[in-house]
């Protein structure tokens, strides 16, 4: 019986990525992990000052997330984690867990994220980070286990698009 796989559902601030990642994990029976929980909270409170982050303030997050997940490896849980994905080295880093892992892009225009982040309630990232955000994000060049979702839609086609990529990837899990 092959064993447990990692769903990332990845995009800046504002895209969905939570919502979708909350629906997946429903779906297939997954844990949830939000990216946002492992953050400290000198991170939240200068992103909540529209400061983003440095590298450097971003690898403890990075490192919390990588040690959360090894645990839920070892109990043999698959997981969907909801984080950003800015950086290919970090995405690498998840990789190198020794999951069989899927990235889903929530990629969309920055105007309709904007006026997302805008709408939200309680959230400490600001709109104002997403400029930030975007300048961040590094293309997911010769990274085939990256697919990539329209954030535009409404989440119920965002979820059942993603729900597809992730069974083509279960089957192949299976497969394997």
């Amino acid at each position: 019986m092959p064993g447990p796989v990692l769903v990332i559902v990845m995009g800046v601030s504002g895209c969905g990525k939570s919502t979708l990642a909350a629906s997946l994990a429903t779906e297939f029976g997954f844990r949830l992990l939000d990216a946002d929980d492992f953050h400290p909270p000198a991170n939240k409170a200068r992103m909540a000052r529209g400061e983003p982050l440095t590298d450097a303030m971003r690898e403890p997050w990075i490192a919390a997330m990588c040690d959360a997940l090894r645990e839920r490896q070892r109990q043999g849980e698959s997981c969907v984690l909801a984080y950003s994905g800015l950086r290919r080295a970090h995405r690498q880093r998840f990789r190198e867990l020794g999951y069989p892992t899927l990235f889903i892009h929530l990629a969309g225009d920055s105007e309709m994220i904007r006026d997302r982040m805008r709408a939200r309630v309680g959230h400490f990232a600001p709109a104002s980070l997403l400029d930030s955000q975007l300048d961040a994000l590094e293309a997911a060049m010769d990274e085939p286990d990256i697919v990539v979702v329209d954030a535009a839609q409404r989440i119920d086609r965002m979820h059942r698009q993603a729900a597809e990529k992730v069974q083509g990837f279960l089957a192949d899990h299976m497969r394997a």
